[in-house]
């Protein structure tokens, strides 16, 4: 790899063209709307609103956190939650905004704050609702193979090593005719997709590995994360159990 001061025009066009696309800035309704390199769990960036008061500028979240938390149905979560962010970042929080007033000087540090305490109030509540959803699946996963398969031969949270040597927790492990079949329930949301991903991976790079299957709701829901999970077969919860038995043949 070649270090240099010799940039091409290339190179600096492309550069300057991505630092443009992390962050934006708008005006929109006598307000200026600023997008930051962060991304709210369902994907979409971290936005604040800057508007001139009398002493400076207040600049706030626009209830952005507010409704992503509300498209999960956890909107009554959002203040008991934004107050314990609050503590530590110093920002007010209102009914469903976040938001700081501060003299023009501070605005730099204004908007790093309200945008980091966005994003923590949404991924602090979707993420408690994730792994709500991951347990609820693992559980109806491990009373369906118990009663596929019979209960000595289902071995629930086991924890398997991959070739990597990192070890994995998965949702159960099946003894079948000698050999094994991982099984591990996975939502349609993108953390538990990515850590089923990863762990499929790992786990068939073993110079023996086992049977992996993905369990999840809806196929559809999953969109283009589906082929995250390649290296395992998927089968959705509420197929019959004969698909099951195939899976872990």
């Amino acid at each position: 790899m070649m270090v240099g001061s010799v940039i091409s025009a290339e190179v600096e066009r492309t550069v300057e063209e991505t630092v443009r696309d992390l962050v934006r800035l708008k005006r929109i309704n006598g307000g200026y709307y600023v997008n930051l390199p962060l991304l709210y769990p369902d994907g979409s960036f971290v936005t604040v609103r800057i508007d001139q008061i009398a002493n400076g500028v207040r600049v706030s979240d626009a209830g952005f956190a507010y409704r992503e938390v509300e498209d999960l149905n956890a909107a009554k979560s959002f203040k008991r939650t934004a107050n314990k962010v609050a503590e530590s970042t110093g920002v007010t929080v209102g009914d469903r905004v976040l938001y700081i007033e501060a003299p023009i000087d501070d605005i730099h540090r204004a908007i790093l704050d309200v945008a980091e305490s966005s994003w923590r109030v949404a991924d602090h509540i979707c993420q408690r609702i994730f792994d709500e959803d991951d347990e609820q699946l693992a559980n109806e996963l491990n009373e369906r193979l118990v009663r596929v398969f019979g209960l000595d031969k289902v071995d629930e949270g086991k924890t398997i090593i991959g070739a990597s040597t990192n070890p994995w927790e998965v949702s159960a492990v099946v003894a079948v005719n000698g050999h094994t079949a991982v099984f591990q329930a996975v939502s349609n949301h993108a953390n538990s997709v990515y850590r089923a991903s990863t762990a499929f991976h790992d786990l068939a790079a073993l110079d023996k590995p086992p049977r992996l299957i993905a369990v999840v709701r809806d196929r559809g829901a999953l969109g283009s994360k589906l082929g995250l999970l390649s290296p395992g077969r998927i089968i959705e919860d509420s197929q019959p159990d004969e698909l099951f038995r195939k899976a872990a043949a």
